[in-house]
């Protein structure tokens, strides 16, 4: 079997690498240097760099690596279960940015490899009808040719003996979900489609499958399983109001917020599946005590579940938690001026206790402390902080460690309005 080596117009990065990605899934053993860089129309160098950033992104999410050389050509080496977590993620992405390319090269080679001749792709459609019948629920239609490719997938894969394996707290997990019938019959009706046998994790498979295209909505959570999650979710906001001593302006548009990233996020960390989170040394670094108190607001929900949730999902819900206690002005942010001179460190360490006393968010601006001994303060800087000893009355000066009593005292300085 050969890949189609015609030229192509030129490609966005994104759709490089999901073209890269998807020729790893194909049904060859490896794919050569060259038959990436002909079919993405880049030369060797970058297709070199886009092996190197997919097999950076694949790590990190999915546990998966990418092994091989120019000379012998590249492989994904990983567990059945994280590579075809990864391909349904990158599939999705593809389906976005690079449709034709799924439809003109990924799926026909994987039709033929699983021998599924075009007269057949009806009674595949068949089986997806069905399974929204079963599910009471509609695919939207990028979802239903998502389907149509990565079944596919699952059955070639299966044909060859590579299952994906559960553990008994994933399998007993999924047998529990609403899911599970739906997923019994689709199972059933693909297995008299492509004439393999029935496999117990491959109709668990197909649950979490269903499960990672379910579309989480607050307004729709009529299942028990979701009016436990809700439960759960308003206890958590709850906890963070006792403990931040603050309210929030809309509790139920926050808590339908929180629903539709916690739903998954479960799922993700119950199967090991990574999420990126851009914001999290920004979140870490400027509200350490917002993401604490996330932390702390999040562990019942935690114990509930029996999952410990990554410090990028965690940063994710406090992120949540900040932008909703911006609104309706319940939190302004402050200008404050830390003054310098000498000991960089020290500096830091008085920024990191300023920002650890208030979930406030601090804009806070460093000026040298002889330039204000000659200037001043900027305009619109209410407050002045220095480490350094100076006789000033206008400023506020400290020393670390700080006292109870002193924390208390900075920090209804920094809440003030």
């Amino acid at each position: 079997m050969s890949l189609d080596t015609s030229s192509v117009p030129e490609l966005s990065g994104q759709q490089r690498r999901c073209h890269l990605l998807l020729m790893l899934y194909t049904p060859l053993p490896t794919v050569q240097l060259e038959t990436i860089s002909r079919i993405n129309g880049v030369d060797l160098p970058t297709a070199r760099q886009d092996i190197a950033e997919v097999a950076s992104e694949i790590q990190r999410f999915y546990h998966l690596e990418i092994c091989g050389n120019a000379a012998d050509g590249y492989q994904i080496l990983g567990t059945t279960l994280n590579q075809r977590l990864c391909l349904l993620h990158w599939l999705r992405r593809a389906l976005r940015c690079s449709p034709e390319f799924v439809e003109q090269h990924f799926g026909p080679q994987l039709w033929q490899a699983v021998l599924l001749p075009p007269q057949q792709m009806p009674e595949l459609e068949g089986c997806i009808n069905q399974c929204e019948q079963w599910l009471n629920r509609c695919f939207e239609q990028r979802d239903r040719q998502l389907l149509q490719h990565y079944l596919c997938y699952c059955a070639w894969d299966s044909q060859h003996q590579h299952h994906p394996h559960f553990d008994a707290v994933q399998h007993q997990w999924l047998q529990c979900k609403p899911e599970q019938p739906a997923a019994t019959e689709l199972h059933q009706a693909l297995s008299r489609l492509f004439s393999h046998p029935v496999n117990t994790c491959e109709c668990d498979f197909l649950v979490l499958t269903l499960i990672m295209l379910k579309k989480h909505s607050y307004e729709s959570s009529d299942s028990a399983e979701d009016r436990r999650l809700l439960a759960a979710i308003e206890h958590m906001v709850e906890r963070f109001q006792h403990i931040s001593g603050m309210n929030f302006s809309s509790r139920e548009e926050l808590i339908s917020q929180l629903f539709a990233h916690l739903a998954p996020a479960i799922e993700r960390c119950r199967f090991a599946i990574g999420i990126d989170n851009l914001l999290l040394e920004e979140v870490v670094r400027k509200y350490p005590r917002l993401m604490r108190t996330t932390q702390q607001a999040l562990a019942p929900l935690e114990q509930e579940y029996d999952i410990r949730f990554s410090r990028e999902e965690a940063g994710l819900v406090a992120i949540s938690f900040g932008a909703w206690l911006m609104q309706g002005n319940a939190l302004q942010e402050k200008q404050l001026l830390l003054l310098t001179q000498n000991d960089p460190q020290l500096e830091e360490d008085v920024e990191y206790q300023l920002r650890e006393l208030t979930l406030l968010p601090l804009n806070i601006k460093y000026l040298p402390l002889a330039d204000y001994l000659h200037s001043g303060a900027p305009p619109g800087i209410p407050l002045v902080i220095s480490p350094y000893a100076v006789e000033d009355r206008g400023l506020v000066q400290i020393a670390l460690p700080l006292t109870r009593q002193q924390r208390k005292a900075l920090r209804a300085l920094l809440e003030k309005p």
